[in-house]
C-alpha cells in the first residue's frame, strides 16, 4: 500500500513539475510579406523614422520572420490596487524649465507610442496612442542588444562562454580572421569600445541582413566573416552607443554557437521561459533564417515582463538563470567622477548595453535609439516599458526627458494619497 501511494506520489509530482515546465521554445518560420504599406512605405524606407509608428509593428510584411506562439499557461498581468493616472501628473519641461504634465512630455516630446508601468509586478498605468494595439509585437532594434548582454552574462554563468576567450574560439569560420581573435567575450559584452565602420560597409551590411530594398541573398554570417573585415581598431566609445551596428549580429552569431542553439530559440529557454510571453514574440531573420542582432519584437506588456525579471533577480537570486553579479553591477553605484552623458544626471555610465543612472540609487534604464527604453528602480520596484517614436536618435534632449518622465512617475509612486 505503501509503495503504491509513494508511485502514485511520484506521479503527481510529475504532472505538477510539467505544468510548470519551461514553455515550448519552438519558433514557426514565416516568409516575407508583401514588402510594403500602402502606396509609400515599402522595403527602401520602413525604417525611416517617420515611418517607424506603422512599420516597426509591421517587420514580419517586410522581412522572414521567426514567430513564438503566446504561451497557453501565461497569466495576464494584473492591475495595481490602486493605479496611477500619469497623463495628469506634473514635471518640468526640460527643453525650457517650464511646467508641464506627463501627457504633454509623453506626446509631444517623446511623441510615446506606449507606456506600461509596474509596481510590484502589477499594472500601475497602461496607455497606448498612434495606432499601437497592447497584443502587437513592435521591433525593438537597437534596444535589443542589452538583452542579448544578458544572455551572455548567463552564458558566461553556465560555462558556455568564458569572458577572457576570443570571439574566435566559439566560431570556427572566424579563425583566419585577424581582428576578432584579438576581440575577447567580456570586450564584446561590455560595449564600451566601438569600431569605426564607414557608411559603405554599414549599407552592406544592412543589405546583408535584409534590412533594405536591396538585400544580399549570402546572409549576415558570410558577410560578417569576410576577410579582414574585423581588422581595424577598437575606440573607445565617448557615449552610449545607441546605434545599431555589425558587432550586435557578431554577439548573436557568439552566443547561438557557444550554447549550440539558435539564438530565438536561447532567448525564449533563458528568459521567456519565467516570463511567460502574453503575446507572440517575433524574430526577424536574414534570408538564410538566421536571427539578426537587431531583430527582436515584444509586446509592450512582454517588454515590461523583462523588466520585472531582471527586478526580481537580484531578491530571488534562486529562481532566475541571469547571474547576480550581472545585476549588481548594473545597480551598483557610481563615482562622480564618470564621463558626463549628456542629458541624463551625473554618476550615469554604460555598463553591458543598459545605464546606470545617477541621482538616486539602483536606477538602471535600456535605452533604444529612438526613446524605446526599459526603466528599472530596484529601490521602488517599479518598472518603466516604453515605445516611443523621438525624431532625433539619443540626443540630449531624449535622454533628458526620460530621466524626466521616470523621476515624476517616481515621485508620484511615492506618494500613493496623490493618486
Amino acid at each position: 500500500m505503501k509503495r503504491r501511494l509513494t508511485l502514485l506520489s511520484i506521479a503527481f509530482a510529475t504532472l505538477l513539475s510539467g505544468a510548470h515546465a519551461a514553455p515550448n521554445c519552438q519558433f514557426e518560420k514565416l516568409a516575407a510579406g508583401s514588402g510594403g504599406i500602402g502606396p509609400w512605405i515599402d522595403k527602401g524606407n520602413w525604417l525611416a523614422v517617420e515611418n517607424q509608428r506603422l512599420s516597426l509593428s509591421a517587420g514580419e510584411v517586410f522581412m522572414p520572420v521567426l514567430r513564438l506562439a503566446p504561451i497557453p499557461a501565461s497569466e495576464p498581468l494584473r492591475p495595481a490596487p490602486r493605479p496611477l493616472v500619469i497623463d495628469s501628473i506634473g514635471s518640468t519641461d526640460p527643453l525650457n524649465g517650464g511646467p508641464r504634465d506627463l501627457a504633454f512630455l509623453l506626446d509631444s516630446r517623446l511623441e510615446a507610442d506606449g507606456v506600461l508601468i509596474l509596481h510590484n509586478g502589477r499594472i500601475l498605468a497602461e496607455r497606448y496612442r498612434n495606432g499601437l494595439r497592447a497584443e502587437q509585437p513592435r521591433l525593438l532594434l537597437q534596444a535589443t542588444r542589452p538583452l542579448l548582454n544578458v544572455l551572455g552574462a548567463i552564458s558566461l554563468a553556465q560555462g558556455k562562454l568564458a569572458a577572457d576567450k576570443s570571439v574566435n574560439r566559439y566560431i570556427p569560420a572566424l579563425n583566419a580572421q585577424t581582428g576578432t581573435r584579438k576581440l575577447s567575450i567580456q570586450r564584446l559584452l561590455e560595449g564600451e569600445e566601438r569600431y569605426n565602420w564607414t557608411p559603405e560597409e554599414l549599407e552592406s551590411w544592412r543589405q546583408a541582413g535584409g534590412w533594405t530594398s536591396a538585400p544580399s541573398a549570402a546572409g549576415i554570417r558570410p558577410w560578417l566573416s569576410q576577410k579582414g573585415l574585423w581588422d581595424k581598431p577598437l575606440v573607445e566609445a565617448e557615449a552610449p552607443v545607441l546605434s545599431a551596428r555589425p558587432s550586435d549580429d557578431l554577439l548573436a552569431w557568439t552566443l547561438s554557437e557557444s550554447n549550440a542553439t539558435p539564438l530565438a530559440q536561447l532567448f525564449c529557454e533563458q528568459l521567456l521561459a519565467r516570463s511567460r510571453p502574453e503575446h507572440p514574440v517575433l524574430w526577424l531573420t536574414d534570408p538564410q533564417g538566421i536571427e539578426l542582432g537587431d531583430g527582436l519584437a515584444l509586446s509592450l506588456r512582454d517588454f515590461g515582463r523583462i523588466g520585472q525579471l531582471l527586478l526580481e533577480t537580484r531578491t530571488n537570486r534562486n529562481r532566475s538563470k541571469i547571474p547576480t553579479w550581472f545585476i549588481e553591477t548594473l545597480a551598483a553605484s557610481a563615482g562622480m567622477r564618470s564621463p558626463e552623458i549628456k542629458g541624463l544626471p551625473k554618476g550615469s555610465e554604460q555598463r553591458y548595453g543598459f545605464i546606470h543612472l545617477g541621482g538616486a540609487k539602483n536606477r538602471v534604464a535600456l535605452i533604444g535609439a529612438h526613446g524605446t527604453s526599459l526603466y528599472i528602480d530596484f529601490d521602488q520596484r517599479l518598472v518603466i516599458a516604453l515605445y516611443a517614436t523621438y525624431p532625433k536618435a539619443g540626443s540630449p534632449a531624449l535622454l533628458a526627458t526620460l530621466e524626466q518622465f521616470w523621476k515624476s512617475v517616481g515621485l508620484a509612486n511615492a506618494q500613493p494619497h496623490k493618486r
